[in-house]
């Protein structure tokens, strides 16, 4: 498979792909990426905009110690201003009254009990606006630097998200299971409410394709979908995708029409005048939310801020 960043994009791509037999199209909720800005005032600036142009959610990713791996791409630095995530949403949840906060946590970094504390405490903090997408990682030299074992992360961030269901809902919590153990343990305060989990997968050498493994376990045990980056330069790739996830929703007994899914758009390949084509492309495959791959952007607050007014300006009708 070619590499994600070889991967032809343009306007044309987005009118092709079959999105026949996904059922009807679902209200969109548009949003967007946290670019990665050097300063807080920068953040504070982009973030207050976003909400008061009337964009829905509010996604950014992490690295805590990023390693400079075989597999990291030649086109993105591991120097970036990479924030960790539970404390950049307390951040956002600060500055904003409406939009959700979309942080994409690398859970295998964390125990799951600090995860669900760190979440809990996001989400009443921000009045329920919190939803939690967390992924084992692509950078497994990452992953070991906090002393997990690479080859059952899999398994790990299966059995982290379980004892975070029991700890938000429970009043105490025994868990004994084969890597994680908790003996009557609480969480307080608890969330108000369920807080959803949606998972993300992929890779760059695979174009953010999750594998079969971790589509299974997306369509057993997360309330949604959020797609990985590299993933929004082939939209067909991307629409099979879906299409795979909610058969495998299905065949697992649960509602499709609960599961989530958060497709990408990415503004700095994509022509001005396919921006509509490509949102009501993720429209009829079925998409949920739609997310502005603003994250690596072109210029500073303000130039982002005037991209965001520009996309509201030629999609409007289609909000």
């Amino acid at each position: 498979m070619t590499s994600s960043q070889e991967r032809p994009v343009g306007p044309v791509g987005f009118a092709e792909p079959d999105v026949s037999g996904l059922g009807s199209p679902r209200p969109l909720r548009i949003g967007g990426d946290l670019p990665y800005f050097d300063t807080r005032h920068e953040l504070r600036d982009y973030v207050q905009a976003f909400e008061d142009l009337g964009y829905d959610h509010l996604g950014f990713g992490e690295h805590v110690l990023p390693a400079r791996a075989p597999n990291w791409p030649s086109s993105m630095s591991p120097c970036e201003p990479w924030h960790e995530a539970f404390t950049q949403a307390a951040f956002v949840a600060a500055l904003t009254s409406r939009i959700e906060i979309a942080p994409s946590v690398l859970l295998p970094l964390r125990s799951a009990g600090l995860a669900a504390k760190q979440a809990a405490e996001i989400d009443l903090f921000s009045e329920g606006r919190l939803r939690l997408c967390v992924s084992v990682g692509w950078n497994r030299e990452e992953v070991q630097a906090f002393g997990v074992d690479p080859t059952t992360r899999g398994q790990l961030v299966e059995e982290q998200v379980e004892v975070m269901r029991l700890l938000w809902t429970e009043p105490s919590v025994t868990h004994r299971g084969k890597l994680i153990q908790l003996v009557d343990v609480a969480l307080n305060p608890r969330p108000e409410r369920r807080v959803p989990v949606w998972m993300g997968g992929g890779d760059f050498d695979g174009g953010g394709v999750p594998k079969p493994v971790v589509l299974d376990r997306m369509a057993r045990i997360a309330d949604g979908y959020k797609m990985f980056g590299p993933l929004m330069r082939d939209v067909r790739a991307g629409v099979d995708v879906v299409r795979r996830l909610r058969e495998l929703v299905v065949a697992h007994g649960r509602d499709v029409d609960t599961f989530g899914v958060e497709a990408r758009i990415a503004l700095q390949l994509v022509p001005e005048d396919a921006w509509a084509t490509s949102l009501e492309t993720w429209r009829q495959a079925g998409a949920t939310h739609l997310t502005l791959s603003n994250r690596r952007g072109a210029g500073g607050a303000d130039a982002e801020i005037s991209r965001l007014a520009r996309f509201r300006e030629l999609t409007e009708g289609l909000w």
